[in-house]
């Protein structure tokens, strides 16, 4: 632990022990640190001893830090506690295991569709909590939306803080470190909202239109505005458009382009009204698919281990009986056989899953729709890999030298066969020949393999999964599959569907109707006790 460390855990006392940095920034330095007295992590957020130090900075950030820590919502991080001491200021607030989207983009570039709209829902859910207690953020942006390893949940974080504390200008450089001086406007240039940057009132729709610019990086790599200072940032927010952002991702769908383009709107009645209404709009759209459960993510690749394995059974005996019927060689028939066999035993381990499955209550269509998705989540990633130019770069310079392979070695498969036609074989030099020739063979093939395996487009065996088991084929086997509804047991949705009520057809059996009035006798009965009861005694 270096000196800082031991300074600042002398001044916070015996409660917290710091364990290491997890990032600094313009607003103060944040530790992980683990809670002693409940022994749980927390994120330890220090002020810059110069905020402290001013009596106005600190009560004001002691106010809206105590706001912040009434929240409590599954996409807010929530603040434990405020502590002071020998100069220092810094609040605990819970530690998120992941990264920030900021850092999530840095690494992995765009989000995909389906993340993008989690992350849009999960941040206006916070948004509409705030807004629904009288409270703005102002600095919603990527450094401040923490995305949860585990589960991909988003939290916002800095609830009321950026509007207490505004760092000082370095002297030498006139760098405010993405926010503003006290008196002029608190936020973050690159995500601020016109009104907000011209220091007029702002209510909730301000939030969104950061969102928007937020959704917009998420979705481009990028931010929507830059520059080279504050000033020509806080320019182009209030002069210039944000570009539609389909322009950057045309691949996306209309909806979800045209929700992140309302937000960005530059006057504030052209932006949705509230967090809410945001929320309600990706609920109509259906943007925000559940998710796929996971024991039909795992049934995916075995229904299609299932085609691979039939494809190459049928191939080795249709061959292998050829050979066999031609010179009595039966060698290739048994591989044949025992592919198969291979296939027949992961053919029922499967269709003793799909039994579970609709044990469970997936029907067929549901099995085939929730498939589908699986297929769209992968087609989803290979679109945003057109997004990645070093891929793109990469597949580019494969394809260019596997190609001279597949033409180099295709010219040594011409020369053997001309060879054999004009009778170079049964010689050393035929044999050498010969060896040359399966060379060539294999290396054609490596390359053809390695053309058709393309990072950007379905593979042969996604495009034969497709056409089998999201078809009427594949509902039709998935139908022999599943488990026969019983006759007589009703499920769940028939007997909800049932109206309540007691109807006796005229051809009940006597034992029934004799059970009948005996349970009408007992209610009866026992209606009679509880009004003795409840009479007043004496």
């Amino acid at each position: 632990m270096n000196d800082e460390l031991l300074a600042l855990s002398r001044s916070l006392g015996q409660r917290y022990r710091i364990e290491r940095e997890v990032g600094r920034g313009g607003m103060g330095t944040v530790y992980l640190a683990r809670d002693s007295q409940l022994d749980r992590a927390v994120a330890l957020k220090v002020l810059p001893r110069e905020f402290a130090d001013v009596p106005e900075l600190r009560e004001r950030f002691l106010r809206e830090t105590r706001l912040a820590a009434g929240y409590s919502h599954p996409n807010i991080v929530p603040v434990f506690s405020i502590e002071e001491g020998d100069g220092i200021l810094a609040f605990a607030m819970g530690f998120v295991e992941g990264e920030s989207l900021a850092a999530r983009v840095t690494r992995e570039g765009p989000l995909s569709q389906r993340d993008a709209v989690r992350l849009l829902q999960d941040v206006a859910y916070a948004l509409a909590y705030s807004h629904g207690r009288g409270v703005v953020h102002r600095d919603i942006k990527p450094d401040n939306i923490m995305i949860e390893r585990a589960t991909g949940r988003a939290l916002v974080m800095d609830f009321g803080i950026a509007r207490a504390i505004t760092p000082i200008a370095d002297p030498a450089t006139g760098n405010t470190n993405g926010l503003t001086r006290i008196g002029e406007v608190v936020g973050t240039p690159e995500y601020m909202s016109p009104e907000q940057a011209v220091g007029e009132a702002v209510d909730g729709r301000s939030d969104l239109y950061s969102l928007g610019l937020v959704a917009w990086f998420a979705l481009s790599g990028r931010a929507a505005f830059s520059g080279d200072t504050t000033q020509r940032i806080l320019v182009r927010q209030l002069t210039e458009p944000v570009p539609a952002v389909e322009l950057v991702r045309p691949e996306l769908p209309t909806a979800l382009c045209a929700m992140v383009n309302r937000c960005c709107e530059k006057q504030a009645d052209d932006r949705f009204a509230t967090a809410e209404a945001l929320i309600e709009a990706l609920d109509v759209t259906q943007l925000a698919t559940p998710d796929v459960p996971v024991a039909v993510r795992l049934l995916a690749p075995d229904l299609t281990s299932i085609i691979v394995r039939v494809a190459v059974a049928i191939v080795l005996v249709a061959v292998g009986y050829d050979r066999l019927s031609v010179d009595g060689n039966a060698t290739i028939l048994c591989f044949g056989l025992v592919a198969a066999a291979l296939a027949w035993v992961r053919t029922g381990l499967t269709m003793q899953e799909i039994r579970r499955l609709s044990r469970a209550g997936f029907t067929t269509a549901v099995l085939q729709e929730q498939l589908r998705r699986v297929q769209a989540e992968r087609d989803e990633v290979r679109s945003q890999r057109r997004n990645d130019l070093a891929l793109v770069k990469r597949r580019r310079v494969r394809v260019l030298i596997v190609s001279g392979i597949l033409l180099s070695q295709g010219f040594v498969i011409f020369q053997f066969v001309m060879g054999r036609l004009n009778g170079l074989d049964g010689n050393l030099k035929g044999q050498r020949s010969f060896l040359l020739f399966l060379s060539a063979l294999t290396a054609c093939a490596l390359a053809m393999g390695v053309l058709a395996s393309s990072p950007f487009r379905r593979t042969f065996v996604e495009q034969l999964f497709s056409w089998t088991w999201l078809g009427r084929i594949g509902q039709r086997l998935l139908a022999l599959a599943a488990v026969r509804p019983s006759k007589t047991v009703s499920t769940p949705a028939a007997v909800a569907s049932q109206p309540v009520g007691l109807v006796l057809r005229r051809d009940a059996a006597p034992t029934a109707v004799a059970s009948l009035s005996t349970l009408a006798t007992e209610v009866r009965d026992l209606r009679e006790r509880v009004e003795r009861l409840e009479r007043p005694s004496g």
